[in-house]
């Protein structure tokens, strides 16, 4: 089984997923075809009860999922449709600066690695 968007000509294969998540995607596909509300898909596809969070145990795993990627893509498609969000095939050139700016560390203190700076106390890591 494969996910292709005929728009934008994106394509991931699902042929990986477990039956509960082909049948959450199917349903996704139902409802994406009905053209329901955007944010009532949102709630459904990324709810903490979705499918898209089972057999994973990271953020990343997650983000690499087929699964999710290709719900990304209808979510995106969807808002799209729907007017709530523009795409644009190019970004402009104040946006442009604005995406490939990278600030400097200040000091040699905070160019540190991540695991070697301090962690407020009471903070989960």
């Amino acid at each position: 089984m494969r996910y292709v968007n005929s728009k934008t000509k994106f394509s991931i294969e699902l042929g990986s997923l477990t039956e509960s998540e082909r049948a959450f995607y199917e349903k996704a596909v139902r409802q994406f075809r009905r053209n329901v509300d955007w944010l009532s898909f949102e709630e459904f596809v990324f709810s903490p009860s979705s499918s898209i969070y089972a057999r994973r145990r990271s953020h990343l795993e997650v983000l690499r999922a087929p699964l999710y990627l290709a719900l990304k893509d209808m979510w995106l498609q969807l808002g799209v449709q729907q007017g709530m969000i523009a795409r644009h095939k190019e970004v402009r050139p104040a946006l442009r600066r604005r995406l490939t700016f990278v600030a400097r560390p200040r000091s040699r203190q905070d160019a540190r690695p991540a695991a070697e700076l301090p962690v407020a106390a009471g903070v989960a890591p």
